[in-house]
């Protein structure tokens, strides 16, 4: 039992090797079984007890138009491996272009991840410096065929650090619940997203 368990961490650990060390920190405490600490449910809203802590704000407006989107001559489409993901374990998405001519986009930071709340959709991430920051963003062509695929574990710390050089801090911590990814940076088109549950 004890050499399996060994081998699990092993195996987990080389998992987070290149997110650093503090992706390795947070898997192994997950692998002990320490689980979200987080709220259930649809809390009243995310509150945060760091005074420095600015939440992000929503930078779309409107209604979230699903995981298909027609802008100019072609089609954008948002896929998910699923709608149900465990804490700790990553979320893949791939956002791709599929039809025969290129969009423009933001960029692939361009995104939330939002939790349901009795207040509505909110971002769990925030900067920890005490004043509002936004996610880089630049307009890049995206051609027919491309894509952009993410990979996040569903844990604070990797959620935090999967924008680099943004100080960014995931607060309060995650707990079982209803999230949703949305990609808001396709030019001229409302935001796409893809809902899923997350469980302990």
């Amino acid at each position: 039992m004890e050499r399996t368990r060994r081998d699990l961490l092993a195996r987990t650990g080389a998992t987070f090797a290149a997110a650093g060390a503090a992706g390795v920190a947070g898997c192994l405490d997950f692998a002990a079984g320490d689980g979200p600490q987080g709220e259930e449910g649809t809390p009243e809203t995310l509150s945060c007890e760091d005074g420095e802590f600015v939440r992000l704000a929503q930078p779309f407006e409107g209604e979230v138009a699903g995981t298909l989107v027609e802008v100019g001559e072609t089609t954008i489409e948002l896929s998910s491996e699923g709608n149900s993901e465990t804490y700790g374990q990553p979320i893949r998405l791939v956002l791709r272009n599929t039809g025969d001519e290129p969009a423009t986009t933001l960029g692939r930071h361009a995104y939330s991840l939002q939790r349901e709340t009795a207040e509505g959709w909110l971002d769990v991430r925030g900067s920890t410096t005490g004043e509002a920051v936004e996610l880089p963003r630049s307009e890049e062509s995206f051609d027919s065929t491309g894509a952009y695929s993410w990979s996040i574990d569903l844990e604070e710390t990797a959620i935090a650090s999967a924008v680099p050089d943004l100080d960014l801090s995931v607060c309060p911590p995650l707990g079982p619940g209803t999230y949703r990814f949305v990609y808001w940076g396709v030019v001229d088109a409302p935001p796409l997203g893809a809902q899923f549950e997350l469980i302990g």
